[in-house]
């Protein structure tokens, strides 16, 4: 194991706020002393070892900071991975124990004994494993320095947390963890549950998940543009195409095609995009289909009645004002796809079409 005592000294005492003249003064030490704790060059007493514990709400094993080294863990954890997998929960905590008692301040095995708590908790309901997966993932907290998995933080551990008082029916445990580590609304929707399924607050949790599906559909089609790239780029074109597709039906929603929305406009950029990619598959005729329904869906869009385009339905009904009007794509429906398409793109036949399309569809509009 390697003990991290000199710069978790520095570390907490930061993060109380104290310079070193302070921490001397409070340990009854000179400056100096401090300054040698933290460069390493010397090493307090255990007595001073405990007051600074005390003195920082921590316990000697965090401050001192052991970050175990040995392949045993490796082993045990892989052992009750396994034990898992086969729903063997009681010989998969038993293990689990064995590898906390030997290990007690390693983050690993801290953190995944407490997700197969969390499991065993759910699977058979049981209050005790719970329970320890509360005290675990709160130890995991303190041992959050030794982390090395950037999918996982404090913030993840304490919605674990929350998840694991909910099974034990402590809601408002629950309900102050989330809120508490709510970090850019990344709970919004957990909140908004727990208020209305548990607490039945519907007025308190429908702000949070108004923002939480504003948030989900942004995310939503950030993921979809990102997965259609990915598609477009390894020349997986139909890829790219069922994405864009599955995307539009889902930010259509409960919207009929016959009516005119905020969404359209962003629309003629997908089957424009949709278009693109049956260039590159040689499918002009699909590829012209898609482009003449773009550039007729923003002719009909750009001129438009003021009050013609409607919200959308399931954002009204949800309460949600903040609609997208995909302002960031340009000033007009047509703009966004004059943006789009150049002559010099290189994009198969696309230049041609387009100037053959765009203006048969200008003169079916007369």
């Amino acid at each position: 194991m390697e003990v991290k005592l000199a710069e978790n000294i520095k570390k907490f005492r930061k993060e109380a706020k104290m310079t070193q003249e302070r921490l001397a003064e409070a340990m009854g030490v000179s400056v100096s002393a401090v300054y040698k704790w933290e460069s390493g060059q010397s090493v307090p007493d255990i007595r001073l070892i405990l007051e600074m514990a005390d003195l920082f709400h921590t316990s000697t094993d965090v401050l001192l900071g052991y970050e175990w080294r040995n392949n045993n863990i490796t082993s045990a954890l892989e052992l009750i991975e396994a034990l898992a997998r086969e729903e063997r929960y009681d010989e998969a905590a038993a293990e689990a124990e064995k590898a906390l008692k030997s290990y007690p301040n390693s983050f690993d095995v801290v953190y995944r004994s407490a997700l197969l708590y969390l499991k065993l908790g759910e699977a058979a309901a049981e209050k005790k494993a719970n329970m320890r997966a509360v005290k675990l993932l709160n130890h995991a907290c303190e041992l959050i320095e030794q982390n090395r998995d950037e999918s996982v933080s404090e913030v993840s551990i304490r919605a674990m947390m929350a998840d694991a008082y909910l099974m034990l029916s402590n809601t408002d445990a629950a309900l102050r963890i989330l809120k508490r580590y709510n970090v850019c609304g990344v709970n919004n929707a957990r909140i908004g549950m727990v208020l209305a399924d548990f607490l039945h607050d519907t007025d308190a949790a429908e702000p949070y998940l108004n923002k939480a599906f504003s948030s989900f559909a942004k995310g939503m089609n950030d993921i979809m543009i990102g997965y259609a790239n990915v598609f477009f780029q390894r020349k997986d074109y139909q890829g790219a195409i069922d994405c864009l597709l599955w995307l539009r039906k889902v930010l259509r929603g409960i919207q009929p095609e016959t009516e005119l929305t905020w969404f359209d406009k962003y629309d003629c950029v997908l089957l424009e995009t949709i278009a693109e990619c049956y260039c590159f598959m040689g499918d002009f005729e699909k590829a012209r289909s898609r482009l003449g329904e773009a550039i007729r869906r923003a002719v009909r869009y750009d001129r438009a009645a003021p009050g013609e385009v409607a919200d959308m339905k399931l954002f009204a009904r949800l309460n949600i004002a903040d609609q997208p009007r995909y302002e960031e794509f340009g000033k007009t429906a047509m703009d966004c796809l004059q943006c789009r398409i150049q002559p010099d793109e290189g994009i198969p036949g696309l230049w041609s079409m387009w100037s053959e399309l765009r203006e048969e569809c200008l003169h079916e509009t007369i």
